[in-house]
Order: C-alpha cells, then sequence, then structure tokens
C-alpha cells in the first residue's frame, strides 16, 4: 500500500515538472526575443539617435514656435512605372508664434497653399526606391524646409516631423 502511494506522488511530480519546464523553456525563448530586437532597434547608429534627440529637446523646450500640422496629401512619384504613391502628412515646426484664423470661412489660408504646393512639387520629382531609405527621408526633409521657406519668404519652418508616410 506503501509503495502504491509512493508510486502515485512520484507520478504527480513527474507530471508536475513536464508543464513547469515548458514555462521556463518559453520564458526564456520569449525573453532572449524580447532582447535580440529591442537591442537591434536600439544599435541602430547612436551618433545619428543622439543628434536627433538634441535637436528635438532644443524644439520641445522653445517656446518661440508652434506647430501646423498638415493633413493626409496622395502624391504621385517619378517612378518609371508611374504608379507608385505617397500618402504623406506633416507638422512643421514653426517660428513665431501662431497664427490666429480670425475672419475666415475657410480653413485653408493662401500660406497653406503656397505650403502644399511647395510639398507637391518637390515629392513629385522623387522616386520610391530614394524615398525608403533613412537617408532620402532626411534629404526630403531638407529639401522640403528650404522649398517652404522660399514659398512663405522667410525662414518660417525650423524643422518638419512626418507623422504619416506610406509608400504604395
Amino acid at each position: 500500500m506503501a509503495e502504491e502511494e509512493e508510486k502515485k506522488d512520484q507520478k504527480k511530480k513527474k507530471s508536475l515538472i513536464l508543464p513547469i519546464l515548458i514555462i521556463v523553456v518559453v520564458l526564456i525563448v520569449g525573453g532572449a526575443l524580447a532582447f535580440f530586437f529591442l537591442k537591434k532597434g536600439s544599435s541602430n547608429s547612436p551618433k545619428n539617435t543622439q543628434t536627433q534627440s538634441s535637436s528635438s529637446e532644443s524644439v520641445l523646450s522653445d517656446k518661440n514656435v508652434h506647430i501646423k500640422n498638415i493633413p493626409s496629401m496622395i502624391i504621385n512619384l517619378a517612378d518609371q512605372s508611374g504608379d507608385r504613391y505617397l500618402k504623406i502628412s506633416l507638422a512643421l515646426v514653426m517660428n513665431g508664434k501662431e497664427k490666429t484664423k480670425s475672419g475666415e470661412s475657410s480653413g485653408d489660408t493662401l500660406e497653406d497653399a503656397a505650403i502644399k504646393n511647395a510639398i507637391i512639387t518637390v515629392i513629385s520629382t522623387k522616386t520610391s526606391d530614394t524615398l525608403l531609405t533613412l537617408s532620402g527621408k532626411e534629404e526630403l526633409k531638407k529639401q522640403l524646409i528650404k522649398a517652404i521657406n522660399n514659398a512663405l519668404g522667410e525662414d518660417a519652418v525650423k524643422d518638419i516631423y512626418f507623422t504619416d508616410f506610406i509608400i504604395q
């Protein structure tokens, strides 16, 4: 009788060991995968990341700027096939205080039209291959800032953030 109870206890211990072992293995594998993906994401050019974060901090601390959101636009790209499009939304960091819209019936102003025209003019000369790279996006930002500032006739735009960027 005692031997039967001892065998039952051993079977219970063995049946508990397998699920615990499976849980431990899953946690170890999950932790290793999480570490790999987080490490991979944070190692992308630390020098560039530091520059971007310091630039963002200076913009965030500057009280003499405001954000002008440019709603989604769909723009044809200059690919040979002619069937590639970019859906883009932008947040422009503008110098100076935000202008109040008094007495305007529509949401668009002459300034908005000039900004959208500059954006379309610059982007429609780009190919999807160029815009898919990080350096292509950075170059696009520089060109957009220059084109918008030329259109507005002043140094109105300090920085640009892409809030939507989809190539199809």
